[in-house]
């Protein structure tokens, strides 16, 4: 079995493995298959398409979700993106700029021309707080993206250990150097989830995948930024308040979580992952709650685009699996 997209290979998962609870390592479920099949098909739409799936384990399935969610990440990183993400800095964010061997974080003032020119820069206040304008030319060498958080303008410090993940053995075998140099320049998280994060944390080293022969843990490929300056995913936290970028993908596990934040994130790409053995009242209220949503935006179904996409892909939908995909017409 191959995913394609267009006429492009993405991924062979007959060829990954998995450990099993004897720690062997065998070729993936039909259900994991399917998983991260379908973070593939929800990442590939430029729509903020919504995706309610109920499944005998949201935990689980959670976890192969994410990580076909990140590999697609990994694959099809933008420099576009990454120059729109530049040319829309705002005043406060923070951004990193290598002076000779250093990195040195610097609170971004604006993002303009550079006087009597038609040349971008990124305008920060350099150590003897002066006004230094970095063209354009510079930025795809010199600049990564430190902190989505707008705050005041604040002193340039030196930062120590800056990560380059073009030298990480596990990543350069899975992907092509240019694609992780682009991701470590935006650094900004394209996967996002809502999830008791320590539960989640807790069994996340359990699982071991084997890509292209090479044993990986689920852990050495997601990256929030707690143990260094890359990263490619993030939690949800409960007093979330920052807004995330149109194309982020938010991973919602449990209908409590997508009943109480769901509403936060109308233009983004949102899937709510359900167990089936939850409370009947807390289902049936999300499900009242997608409809009504779908009635009013007048929603179009997506699910047998979906149907057609796992045919083609010759994916398998697991027995037991309720889905209902959707975009807004307005």
């Amino acid at each position: 079995m191959i995913i394609y997209f267009g006429d492009e290979i993405v991924m062979p998962l007959n060829k990954w493995q998995y450990t099993n609870f004897k720690g062997d390592f065998v070729y993936l479920e039909e259900w994991m298959k399917f998983s991260i099949a379908l973070a593939n098909y929800v990442k590939q739409s430029s729509n903020p398409i919504k995706l309610y799936i109920s499944v005998p384990s949201n935990l689980m399935f959670s976890y192969f979700f994410v990580v076909g969610a990140i590999d697609y990440d990994f694959r099809y990183p933008s420099k576009e993106s990454l120059l729109e993400e530049y040319l829309n800095l705002k005043k406060g964010q923070r951004i990193l700029y290598k002076i000779g061997e250093e990195w040195v974080a610097h609170s971004v003032i604006e993002v303009s021309k550079i006087p009597n020119t038609d040349i971008n820069a990124i305008v920060v206040k350099d150590r003897s707080n002066c006004i230094n304008h970095i063209p354009e030319t510079r930025w795809f060498d010199y600049i990564r993206i430190h902190d989505n958080e707008i705050t005041r303008v604040r002193n340039t410090r030196r930062v120590n250990n800056v990560e380059n993940i073009t030298d990480n053995l596990k990543l350069k075998s899975l992907y092509p150097k240019d694609n992780l140099n682009l991701l470590m320049m935006q650094n900004t998280p394209k996967t996002y989830l809502y999830a008791n994060k320590k539960e989640w944390i807790d069994n996340l080293s359990v699982i071991e995948l084997k890509i292209n022969e090479e044993p990986i843990k689920f852990a050495e490929i997601l990256f929030d930024g707690t143990e260094g300056t890359f990263k490619n995913f993030s939690f949800i936290q409960q007093n979330h308040s920052s807004i995330l970028p149109d194309e982020s993908t938010v991973v919602f596990v449990g209908s409590s979580r997508s009943l109480s934040k769901m509403d936060q994130f109308k233009e983004q790409k949102c899937v709510f992952i359900i167990d089936l053995h939850e409370r009947d009242e807390k289902i049936e209220e999300l499900q009242l709650k997608i409809e009504q949503d779908f009635l009013m935006e007048r929603g179009q179904s997506l699910n047998k685009d979906i149907l057609e996409y796992m045919d083609k892909n010759q994916i398998r939908i697991p027995k037991g699996v309720e889905i209902f995909a959707w975009s807004s017409k307005i």
